[in-house]
């Protein structure tokens, strides 16, 4: 135990900062004192990053000289007050970090920590560079124009910017212009935002606090907090008002966003913002959500999203444990999801990459440490589907045994076997103005000409074929959502009928970038489609990056993860929400990821699907 911890902290007492008051270059001074947090002590609490572990500075505790990294070191230099004492929660010495159990026990409480805290001061360290009073000019003038935007349409402000995708409400804050800002910043008497503004905003948003996991549930839990940079500051909601703008501005534009906005990323700062429905979200949902951002030890991917889970949803998870291996921990996270759903929804976030290779882990257990690229098949509509009633005919989930090897029964049913399937796709695909050479390879028009010329081909809706028909082919590629997040079968004749001209206007471009056509695409059809390209390019692109497109035997054709072949089969698991693709091995089968065929779906499986189904058998996963 570091001499600075007199004892391992008694249940539900933490350690509180008594910061002395100094200013320039004194030596900085504080204390350690203990406290029982259901007495409800007074203190705020710092957000920060701890920073490259080798740049450190020294402080005094109670007079003993200690090493602390130079973010702390300058972030409570900035906060300390001239003359009195402040009391500050800071978790690099409040909790001794050498200590697992006591580590553990406190990881338990930071949701009370930070809600109970008077406030939460957010430091994205020093202004280095100068651009932090550029960057608070522009962001205020964003928010001021966002204000009065929502002001004229008589909606609350926060109302606005807690957009929900799902109802491609764009009329929002994509109502909001780049020269409506340029006009809330000229009538401040200040100079309009220029190049600058914005490349100063982008140096905010690149900050290291953006992408930390822990710093999530600091930000989200505040009942105050003020985000600082040097010497200059502001609300946190201005910045989380400007995220959202930039947000909608993406989306409403098609992510051909200005030339102002490109390279800006707002992605982190806005899922850190849109908190609505948090509160009620389970621990699979959390770290979906927040699985792009980064953590020094892997668990804390787990163990620092706990704060933002309720305990209702996390009923079942065993307690933080820092003993135990990250494989454990996140074999953990499948084990409640199921206990706790009674369905294997956690299944569908295992990905493997471009190439599947065994590194320790189960197949089957989601790697929340490592980013994925590809996309989230399990929307929540498809999930909805499923649990209204719609399980494919098929047995409920028995049961969830694994074993200590990493090995876990299950029962289903196979499908069939992938027979072809095209290369990966990428973004490289969905560029606006995609490359002739890429166009003439594009796997899409490969699908065209390989469906083409298909026995029993028609451009009809075909009942035995199920991508047989131009619009199976278009569902099939956008997983059966409209760009605007919209399920394309409950829309109306006039919006499907839109969606079938957006594609075919679509593949009409791509013929075009290659310089080819097909025997089977008729010129005169497509000029009377009237359709929009870009909408179907940002609906496939979400739906395929990352992906193959493939063809099974029987002539199903659907979306496969990257690391797909041709053997692999594809299986519903008793449980399963989606459909799995599978490949056997020596001792069991491994879990490659999950899949999207058309008529497997929750939203479009019916009785002649299901007649195609064999019978059931045990799958061990490994």
């Amino acid at each position: 135990m570091h001499s600075i911890y007199s004892r391992r902290l008694p249940s539900r007492w933490i350690r509180i900062l008594a910061l002395q008051g100094g200013s320039g270059t004194d030596h900085i001074h504080v204390r350690l004192q203990e406290v029982d947090i259901d007495k409800w002590p007074t203190f705020a609490a710092l957000s920060y990053v701890w920073g490259d572990p080798s740049q450190r500075e020294c402080i005094y505790i109670s007079g003993q000289e200690i090493s602390v990294t130079k973010s702390l070191f300058d972030a409570l230099r900035h906060f300390r007050l001239p003359d009195k004492e402040l009391l500050i929660w800071a978790d690099a010495l409040c909790i001794n970090q050498d200590d697992l159990e006591e580590r553990a026990e406190q990881v338990q409480l930071m949701r009370e920590i930070y809600s109970r805290s008077t406030s939460v001061m957010v430091w994205l360290g020093l202004d280095t560079d100068g651009q932090a009073a550029c960057a608070i000019h522009l962001i205020e003038s964003i928010h001021k124009a966002c204000e009065n935007h929502a002001m004229a349409k008589g909606v609350e402000l926060l109302d606005m910017a807690h957009f929900t995708l799902a109802t491609q409400k764009f009329e929002g804050l994509a109502g909001v212009s780049i020269s409506d800002i340029t006009t809330v910043a000229e009538n401040t008497n200040r100079s309009k935002p220029e190049l600058a503004g914005w490349t100063a905003l982008g140096w905010v948003l690149s900050r290291q606090w953006f992408t930390r996991v822990w710093c999530v549930q600091e930000i989200v839990l505040a009942r105050s907090s003020k985000v600082y940079i040097g010497s200059h500051s502001l609300h946190w909601i201005k910045l989380g008002v400007t995220a959202a703008w930039l947000s909608e501005q993406s989306l409403a534009t098609d992510y051909d966003v200005p030339d102002e906005l490109e390279g800006l990323n707002w992605d982190t700062a806005y899922s850190m913002f849109d908190t609505n429905g948090l509160s009620e979200s389970s621990l699979l949902e959390i770290l979906v959500t927040f699985r792009d951002f980064n953590a020094t030890d892997p668990r804390d991917k787990v163990y620092g999203l706990l704060g933002l889970v309720s305990e209702e949803n996390l009923k079942g998870f065993r307690r933080v444990d820092y003993s135990k291996s990250v494989v454990d921990v996140y074999a953990d996270v499948v084990r409640t999801s199921v206990e706790t759903s009674g369905n294997l929804a956690s299944l569908c976030y295992a990905k493997h990459g471009r190439e599947y290779s065994r590194n320790g882990f189960p197949s089957w257990v989601p790697r929340w440490d490592i980013s994925e690229n590809a996309s989230n098949l399990l929307s929540s509509l498809s999930l909805t589907a499923w649990e209204n009633g719609d399980k494919h005919g098929l047995p409920s989930l028995v049961a969830f045994e694994p074993t200590a090897d990493g090995k876990v029964a299950l029962s289903g049913v196979r499908f069939d076997t992938i027979a072809w399937t095209t290369d990966i796709l990428d973004v490289e695909h969905f560029k606006k103005e995609v490359l002739p050479s890429k166009a003439a390879k594009h796997p899409f028009l490969e699908i065209w000409h390989r469906s083409s010329s298909s026995k029993g081909y028609a451009m009809s809706v075909s009942a035995d074929r199920p991508f047989a028909g131009i619009m199976e082919m278009a569902l099939t590629l956008t997983t059966g959502f409209t760009d605007g997040y919209e399920l394309v079968m409950d829309l109306e004749t006039e919006g499907l009928s839109q969606f079938y001209a957006d594609f075919l206007t679509y593949i009409g471009q791509l013929f075009d970038r290659a310089g080819s056509r097909s025997d089977t695409f008729d010129p005169l059809e497509i000029a009377l489609c009237d359709g929009d390209a870009t909408r179907f390019r940002v609906a496939a692109s979400r739906a395929c990056d990352q992906r193959r497109v493939f063809e099974t035997a029987a002539g199903f054709y659907g979306l496969a993860p990257a690391c797909a072949e041709e053997g692999d089969v594809v299986v519903l698991l008793y449980g399963g929400p989606i459909p799995f693709v599978l490949r056997q091995v020596d001792d069991g089968w491994v879990l490659l990821g999950d899949c999207f065929i058309g008529p497997l779906m929750p939203e479009t499986a019916d009785e002649s699907t299901r007649k195609m189904f064999g019978d059931g058998e045990v799958f061990v996963l490994v």
